[in-house]
């Protein structure tokens, strides 16, 4: 997490201070786009992952050949959105338009990394690693060296999307999770009880368009890349529930038991607690590095951060009471049931928290209109209030669904380890630190990024007993491998 947190950073500090404003906020857009136009695929994700859980394995390919089918009428409505974005902005229709093998990639990417999370969990890691490291070095000799622009980010990014699901797809193929078998029946089970997966396409295509629905508002590019700015600090925190979340659904699917619940909870506050605090405490630090002239957007990053770990929990919650309703174990027998259950109700009250953050963005954003700046901070401020009351009650419900204790000492462990890391950040003065000349400035930002590193891990290891015994279990590993290599 770590390291994809670094490499994430680092990839976007190359696209923002290689492309210029205007360009840096096409590339939000274009981005934003194809996130929108990704979200249906979870109408059949959904299903795929719960059926394939419980033995049908002509589940993963239905899914896959309408995945490929989906490809046609989705390029379709991208080009129209790509004519449409050419009118409000005045320019960019051909960026747009290369950015339509991403689209196609990553709606690929989101099927085959569907089917890993219940088949193979930790293949996401495996392939995220090769995806942050292949988009870092692709970025670095198309955009630093080749000077390539705009252009080149895309590219970059593309080409290690098609490596990263090329690398899981030959792995899921050798294991007989992927396949082409096709099942008319499950694709009639499955458009039968659309409306549950329907919900958090919905939700998908609202959280995914923000940028692109801020530019239709705003109808400008430059309140886009400074919220690109403050949603670069969203990506690591996701991860971290992300990491966790895939495992825990597989596990509840077969048996409910709540030290599962327990464990991601923990993995995931040990990665949050230090995310969290170094983006809040070196929020203009971290602007600066993009590019000197987003510095005055710092205070999107913590935002950002804020609403990015809500969110984490809120997924974490809701993975549990996912996998642990039984309402469709046997098949799709009765839709009054699963509208009764929460299959259908969590995905409608997130629904519900996103409509409510729209909103109040829109016509907050129509009232401060033409200061960027403040555009960018009322979309996120917006987000935050519609998530926030959702917390609790996802809380509820997961605990009466699958009883377990919330890791308590581990919070605090969690918040004193961070804690001392936010008093070294302020003290040391890294709180202040503005990345002007890269080379010049940046080493110093990582020497305190690696000493805050120590200062959290050593302290985790002296007040928590859990970390000591994952650290233990770790070098085990590390060296039960080494020994039979």
């Amino acid at each position: 997490m770590l390291y994809r947190m670094l490499v994430a950073v680092g990839f976007v500090v190359i696209v923002a201070r290689r492309l210029s404003i205007r360009e840096f906020g096409l590339w939000g857009i274009i981005f934003s786009i194809a996130s929108m136009l990704t979200s249906p695929v979870q109408l059949w994700i959904y299903w795929v992952q719960r059926f394939y859980s419980r033995g049908y394995d002509e589940a993963s390919g239905t899914g896959l050949i309408l995945t490929f089918a989906y490809w046609i009428p989705s390029s379709l409505v991208y080009l129209l959105i790509a004519i449409f974005e050419e009118r409000i902005l005045g320019w960019g229709f051909w960026y747009v338009v290369l950015g339509l093998p991403l689209l196609l990639l990553n709606v690929l990417d989101n099927y085959i990394m569907g089917i890993a999370s219940v088949v193979k969990p930790e293949l996401r890691g495996y392939r995220g690693f090769i995806y942050n490291t292949l988009r870092l070095f692709l970025a670095y000799i198309l955009i630093v060296e080749l000077k390539t622009g705009l252009t080149g980010a895309l590219l970059a990014i593309e080409a290690a999307m098609l490596v990263g699901i090329i690398y899981t797809s030959l792995i899921l193929t050798t294991m007989r999770a992927l396949s082409l078998k096709f099942s008319k029946n499950l694709v009639f089970q499955w458009i039968s009880a659309f409306y549950v997966p329907f919900l958090m396409v919905l939700q998908s295509f609202l959280r995914g368009g923000l940028r692109a629905i801020v530019s239709w508002v705003t109808g400008s590019e430059i309140p886009i890349a400074y919220l690109n700015v403050g949603f670069a600090s969203e990506a690591p925190l996701l991860q971290a529930s992300q990491a966790t979340t895939p495992a825990l659904y597989a596990k509840i699917l077969q048996e409910r038991r709540g030290s599962d619940v327990e464990v991601s909870l923990r993995l995931f506050l040990l990665f949050t607690s230090f995310t969290l605090i170094s983006f809040a405490a070196l929020a203009k630090p971290v602007a600066s590095l993009y590019n000197p002239a987003y510095l005055g957007a710092y205070l999107l990053i913590p935002l950002v951060a804020v609403y990015a770990t809500f969110n984490s929990f809120l997924n974490v919650y809701a993975t549990t009471i996912h996998g642990a309703v039984s309402v469709d174990s046997r098949g799709i027998r009765s839709h009054k049931e699963i509208v009764k259950s929460y299959l259908f109700k969590v995905p409608l009250l997130r629904l519900m928290g996103l409509i409510i953050s729209y909103g109040l963005a829109i016509p907050l954003i129509l009232l401060v209109k033409g200061d960027h700046l403040l555009e960018a901070t009322v979309a996120v401020l917006a987000l935050i209030v519609g998530s926030t009351p959702l917390l609790a009650y996802f809380h509820r419900v997961a605990v009466s669904l699958v009883p377990h204790k919330s890791p308590y000492r581990e919070f605090a462990s969690s918040l004193f380890s961070s804690g001392l890391v936010f008093m070294y950040y302020f003290t040391s003065g890294a709180t202040n630190l503005v990345i002007s000349e890269f080379w010049e400035d940046a080493p110093l930002l990582g020497l305190h990024l690696t000493v805050a590193i120590v200062i959290y891990i050593v302290t985790k290891y002296l007040t928590s007993s859990w970390f000591r015994n994952l650290v233990k279990k770790g070098l085990e590993q590390i060296l039960r491998f080494s020994s039979l290599s």
